[in-house]
């Protein structure tokens, strides 16, 4: 291409950029929150006119942070758990609670030190460390530490894993007639591990692969037990509950766990209805399993990678993460690292990676590229689904 093409043809992705930002109107509605009264019996929130996209909930204003924040990133090693379980737990409550006639608000129930109680293990109250309240396993050691073999204590924790990781609880809330908001419902996430790491007092990590099925069984016998705890709470007496069970993955995988099963509790129910099960799950690319699970999107990175590497020698190769469910791509996530020399460099290197989405990439699949060097962002390029053209913003 001749310095005049490649002018005209920044002039137009510029043009592009400028035509993509969006607007947003800033018009709000202020109502009552019945749920965290002050002292004058009524606090005000802001409902914000907008929200990012018709599948996400709007927010009260001001934000009010979970009752149990920070417990998650204490008891789920991965990063990429924290984040799936998250999002996903809201994702799969849109199933429940429609994001046009509901308001997400992060749990305000669930304290922290009850999470922190339910998630010991279980130990009688006359036991000194006692802690009725543990859910996950008991093991039968001795009191004093100075009286435990090791060998018992191994064998305790392998027939015995921690099999839950964290309860997370967020709320839903809707706007009455009055001009008020109110709880109206209430989801709970059970975090399970796939694969439990104990260290025992040689101060040598063990590891325990937890099945599927006895992991299921551990979960389903959990989540029994916190519908009747959760019932006791105040304000949550009536409201219904979604139930969502995640299988996390290892401490040191490079996709993150999935969403197993989700159940329902009726208002005012303590009965937990019956599970559903939910096919989905993350992908690495490249990988021996993307190769058999997804051949013609493991081709197109493969093409991919090749076009880059030939006009680009600074180029290192793509690290990629497929979302699906009911076994079809719903989403790619791709890094692309390169070392750039200068905005020039990355300008083109990103008018290039587009063009090669148009041509390569088929669009039944939200699709997202992160162009990076030396762990910082320089450009992005993402399309939604059905979309026939990406959005591409290159940082400043």
């Amino acid at each position: 291409m001749n310095k005049k093409g490649f002018s005209v043809l920044l002039l137009l992705l510029l043009l592009f950029l400028t035509s993509c930002a969006p607007s947003f109107d800033n018009q709000e509605d202020e109502v009552v929150d019945d749920n965290t009264l002050d002292d004058t019996g009524q606090e005000t929130a802001i409902i914000p006119s907008y929200s990012v996209s018709d599948q996400d909930y709007q927010v009260l204003l001001p934000y009010k942070l979970s009752q149990s924040r920070g417990v998650i990133v204490n008891q789920i090693a991965n990063r990429l758990d924290i984040d799936s379980f998250e999002e996903g737990l809201r994702r799969h409550s849109t199933n429940v609670y429609d994001p046009d006639d509901y308001f997400f608000q992060e749990g305000q129930k669930i304290t922290s030190d009850v999470v922190y109680n339910w998630l010991e293990r279980y130990s009688e109250e006359d036991d000194s460390n006692g802690n009725p309240l543990g859910l996950n396993p008991e093991i039968d050691l001795p009191v004093n530490e100075e009286d435990r073999d090791p060998e018992q204590i191994l064998k305790e924790e392998r027939e015995n894993p921690k099999y839950l990781s964290h309860i997370l609880e967020q709320d839903y809330l809707v706007k009455t007639e009055d001009n008020a908001v109110q709880l109206a419902g209430i989801s709970i996430g059970i975090a399970m591990k796939s694969n439990y790491r104990f260290e025992t007092e040689d101060g040598l990590y063990y590891y325990e692969d937890i099945s599927m099925d006895k992991m299921l069984s551990e979960a389903n016998r959990i989540a029994k037990e916190v519908v009747t705890r959760v019932r006791e709470i105040e304000g949550l007496e009536e409201v219904p509950i979604m139930l969502a069970v995640y299988r996390e993955e290892s401490r040191d995988a490079l996709v993150p766990g999935n969403f197993v099963a989700t159940a329902t509790v009726d208002n005012g129910s303590n009965s937990v209805g019956d599970w559903e099960s939910i096919d989905e799950e993350y992908i690495l690319f490249p990988s021996t399993e993307a190769t058999e699970k997804d051949p013609d999107t493991t081709a197109n990175l493969d093409d991919f990678e090749k076009d880059i590497a030939e006009y680009f020698p600074n180029y290192v190769g793509v690290i990629g993460e497929g979302f699906y469910i009911d076994e079809q791509l719903q989403k790619l996530t791709l890094e692309v690292p390169i070392q750039f020399k200068g905005k020039a460099e990355v300008i083109g290197f990103t008018q290039y990676a587009y063009g090669l989405v148009m041509d390569g990439f088929q669009n039944h699949y939200d699709l997202e590229i992160n162009i990076t060097a030396s762990d910082n962002q320089e450009s992005l390029i993402f399309r939604k689904a059905g979309e026939e053209e990406p959005t591409v913003h290159i940082y400043d």
